[in-house]
């Protein structure tokens, strides 16, 4: 399966390899990317940022490099993508995010901290050696994208991984 990660010059990026080790990735991020790769991923250059065409943008790189799951981690992309899930889902690409309605309450504009895992339709993937809680926690919140899973004092909370621009 070939996988778009963006923010893919930040280590955060490279810390979510491990969700998807037996996949094709590509690392992604805006302006110049540095030309390395290895049998693990490739990195790829977005262009220019332009915040007004992100979800657009964003489309086309995945129309062209054959992308079946979109990751997007980069907080300005989160609520453009979003917006136009299904666009790429008409075009066959699945976004690892929340469904729009429920977005709000996921995110976080403190710090990200705690234990992250990966969920596709409230189904746990990564970590494997993941609580029972966190699984539990897909299930009941229904997530779809990478979150960090903090306590509180209700149990745990799916926060929505971001990388703040």
């Amino acid at each position: 399966m070939n996988i778009l990660i963006t923010g893919g010059k930040s280590a955060s990026a490279l810390k979510l390899l491990k969700a998807f080790a037996s996949h094709h990735i590509l690392l992604a991020d805006y302006g110049d990317m540095p030309a390395f790769s290895s049998p693990a991923y490739q990195m790829h250059s977005l262009g220019i940022r332009n915040d007004d065409t992100t979800a657009h943008a964003l489309l086309n790189n995945c129309l062209d490099q054959e992308i079946e799951v979109l990751l997007p981690i980069h907080d300005f992309e989160i609520e453009a993508v979003a917006k136009s899930m299904v666009l790429f889902e008409e075009f066959g690409i699945r976004v690892l995010l929340p469904e729009p309605a429920d977005l709000p309450k996921f995110l976080n504009t403190g710090k990200q901290s705690g234990d992250w895992a990966l969920y596709q339709d409230g189904t746990l993937q990564f970590p494997e050696n993941a609580t029972e809680a966190q699984k539990e926690l897909g299930i009941k919140e229904k997530l779809n994208g990478v979150f960090y899973t903090v306590d509180s004092p209700e149990g745990l909370k799916p926060v929505l991984f971001t990388l703040n621009s």
